[in-house]
């Protein structure tokens, strides 16, 4: 009897272990990302953000319709020709750090030479549609500080060279230091599409409570058409928090997550499981050994009477 409810105590162990691994550090999922609006050019021998001129870029936006602060939000593009045909496939991430309920971000899609099987880019006068899809989400704990405002607007110029420039300045107005204060312009067409969008650098290392930063931005692959059909524009104010790295700016294509499963597993409740289960093999192999014992020996006889 006391081996039975010894055996039924730790198989309750190693369920409960188990069941604490699958409540741990779970991703998003994509369903929490919706892409907005995407547009694509044939990057211009101007461009910075493309690898080289004659690249097929897809501009577009992703939105966080969830109700968790996410991360990481990889965004796949596929161009194909009027049949329907593959012609290339890449990703990237939008540009955004820790990303709020309800908040936007753009995205930029390099399409190069690499991205198609044809490892070069007489494909691209061919691409008849782009299709664009949220790959991997990650959920986060992170907060954004949220004390960095634009308090006086902004407002665009056209200077003589035909370039649209979002001039501006952002103003610490919480109590905290900002940390590496960054902004990203994304720019729309009359119809609402995303056309363009460009970042600034890092406009200061840090930002004290009361600071402020001028700032301007132009659409990264700025010509005379795309600034005559910009229509409209917005302005994120991002900053690093205390989980990233300062050491890092921001890039037109960072680093997509090393996995895309849907379960991060935890080290500690793995180390708790393993023990566990160690711990299950040598009770039964205790047991098993005790039940294969040989009976005592019986007792030594009397020793004769004198």
């Amino acid at each position: 009897m006391k081996k039975i409810i010894t055996i039924v105590i730790i198989a309750a162990l190693v369920l409960a272990a188990f069941s604490m691994l699958s409540t741990q550090s779970v991703k998003a999922g994509t369903s929490e990302v919706s892409v907005l609006s995407h547009s694509w050019y044939v990057a211009p021998s101007n461009t910075v953000l493309a690898s080289e001129h004659g690249d097929l870029i897809v501009v577009g936006e992703v939105e966080n319709v969830g109700s968790n602060i996410i991360g990481n939000v990889t965004v796949e593009g596929t161009a194909f020709s009027s049949t329907e045909q593959k012609l290339a496939t890449t990703t990237t991430q939008a540009f955004v750090y820790d990303m709020r309920p309800t908040q936007k971000a753009p995205f930029y899609l390099d399409f190069t030479a690499a991205s198609s099987a044809t490892d070069d880019l007489s494909w691209v006068p061919s691409v008849s549609s782009v299709s664009v899809t949220v790959t991997s989400v990650t959920d986060t704990t992170a907060r954004q500080y949220t004390g960095l405002t634009i308090p006086y607007g902004s407002s665009p110029y056209l200077p003589g060279n035909g370039s649209y420039i979002v001039v501006g300045t952002i103003v610490n107005t919480g109590n905290q230091v900002a940390q590496h204060p960054w902004v990203v312009a994304t720019f729309y067409n009359s119809s609402g599409t995303v056309i363009g969008l460009n970042y600034t650098d890092y406009l200061a290392s840090s930002m004290a409570p009361g600071g402020a930063v001028e700032f301007f931005a132009t659409p990264a692959d700025d010509t005379s058409q795309l600034t005559s059909e910009i229509a409209n524009y917005t302005l994120m104010v991002d900053t690093l928090t205390l989980t990233n790295s300062a050491s890092s700016q921001p890039t037109s294509s960072p680093t997509p997550p090393p996995s895309t499963s849907t379960v991060q597993f935890p080290t500690l409740p793995i180390v708790i499981v393993v023990v566990i289960v160690v711990v299950v093999i040598a009770a039964l192999m205790l047991l098993r050994k005790r039940q294969k014992l040989p009976p005592p020996p019986p007792p030594p006889p009397s020793p004769p009477m004198p």
